[in-house]
C-alpha cells in the first residue's frame, strides 16, 4: 500500500569523518522504499543520546558498537507509517509508532522491521515518544535489576537527566522512598515528582547519611561521577548497586551493569502507557529542527539538559509541541 508522496527526496543526518558536532551533515537521498516484510516510517521526532556523540566522535568505547564511514546518526525515533510492505500484517498507513534503529533515526524517513515498533498511545506526543527508546528501556531494566519494592530506599544519580528522571519515577511508582542527585535548579522539579533532591558534590555523603541514617538499600547510577564509590561508602551491598554509566567501577567492584539491552518492546509499551496517563513524566529539554542537529548535540555535550533533547523534521506539526 503506497500513499501519494509529495516529497521528491528525503534528508538524513550523516557523518563522513569522526569528530565533534561539526562532522554532522544533512544529506539528501531518494526516499527509501520498504521490502515486502518492512514498513516505512515518516519520522517526526528523533531523540539525542550521549552514546550518539560518543559514536561519531570516534573515541574508544567500552561497548562494541560497529562503526564505519560514512554513517547515519541517531537511534530513537517516532513518526507515522506511510508505506507498508506487501507481506506485513497488523500495521497500516497512518499508525503512529516509535522505537529504535541505530544509525537511521535522524532522517525524514526510515524503513524498519515492524516487530521492532511500538504503538504510540493517543495521549502521548510524538516528541516524547521520539525521545523514549533508549531512556525508557534503560530505566525499566535498571529498576527491574534490583526488584525495587516499597521496602526500599533508593538513591538515583542524575535524577533530572533522561534516564535518571524515568528511573526515579519508576521507583516512586513501586512505593519506594527515592532520593535523587541533581543540580539545585532541578530540585523543585524532583520534589514535584515525589523525589527527595540532593545536590552533587562535596557533602553529598553526609547529607544522605543525615536523611537516611541506615543508608539506602539500593543505588541506581545513571551518570557515573563517583556514584558507585559513594554507594559502597554508604554501606550499600555491591549487588544492590546498578550502574549504566560507570564501566570502570564495574571492573573494580562486583556491582551490576544492567542496561537497556535487557528490555524490549513490551517494556517500552508499558512505560509509554505510564507517560500517556500522566503517572510519570519525561521533560523535554529542547527541540531542534533536523537542520540544526549540531546545536542539539552541543547542548547534549554540555551535560546540563533536564530530561531529553529532541530533533524534529518538517513532518512534525504535532512533534513541535512537547505536550
Amino acid at each position: 500500500m503506497t500513499p501519494d508522496v509529495v516529497e521528491s527526496s528525503s534528508r538524513r543526518v550523516v557523518f563522513r569523518r569522526f569528530g565533534g558536532p561539526e562532522v554532522l551533515e544533512i544529506e539528501e537521498r531518494p526516499i527509501p522504499r520498504p521490502a515486502r516484510d518492512e514498513v516505512r516510517v515518516r519520522v517526526a521526532a528523533a531523540g539525542v543520546n550521549p552514546v550518539d556523540w560518543k559514536l561519531f566522535s570516534g573515541r574508544p568505547m567500552h561497548d562494541p558498537y560497529e562503526r564505519s564511514l560514512p554513517s547515519g546518526n541517531g537511534y530513537d525515533f517516532a513518526g507515522v507509517i506511510d508505506e507498508v510492505g506487501s507481506e506485513v500484517e497488523g500495521w497500516a498507513v497512518g499508525d503512529r509508532v516509535f522505537g529504535g534503529l541505530r544509525y537511521h533515526a535522524q532522517a525524514d524517513h526510515l524503513v524498519i522491521d515492524p516487530t521492532l515498533l511500538v504503538r504510540v498511545p493517543d495521549a502521548l506526543s510524538l516528541v516524547v515518544a521520539g525521545a523514549l527508546n533508549v531512556v525508557g528501556r534503560t530505566a525499566v531494566a535498571s529498576v527491574e535489576s534490583q526488584r525495587i519494592s516499597p521496602d526500599d530506599v533508593v538513591l538515583v544519580s542524575g535524577a533530572a537527566g533522561g534516564v535518571g528522571i524515568l528511573t526515579a519515577q519508576l521507583c516512586v511508582t513501586r512505593g519506594a522512598r527515592v532520593l535523587g542527585t541533581a543540580s539545585p535548579r532541578n530540585h523543585e522539579l524532583l520534589r514535584r515528582l515525589g523525589i527527595e533532591p540532593f545536590a552533587y558534590g562535596e557533602g553529598l555523603a553526609d547529607a544522605v547519611r543525615a536523611a537516611v541514617p541506615d543508608g539506602p538499600t539500593a543505588v541506581l547510577d545513571t551518570v557515573g561521577h563517583g556514584t558507585v564509590d559513594l554507594a559502597l561508602d554508604l554501606g550499600v551491598p555491591p549487588e544492590r548497586v546498578n550502574t549504566v554509566a560507570d564501566y570502570e567501577s564495574r571492573q573494580r567492584h562486583p556491582v551490576r551493569g544492567v542496561g537497556g539491552a535487557a528490555a524490549g518492546t513490551a517494556e517500552l509499551a508499558m512505560i509509554a502507557a505510564l507517560l500517556a496517563d500522566g503517572t510519570i513524566e519525561l521533560p523535554i529539554d529542547s527541540v531542534h529542527p533536523l537542520d540544526e542537529v549540531r546545536d542539539a548535540y552541543i547542548r547534549s555535550i554540555e551535560g546540563h539538559a533536564t530530561g531529553k533533547i529532541v530533533v524534529v523534521t518538517n513532518a512534525a506539526d504535532e512533534a513541535r509541541s512537547s505536550g
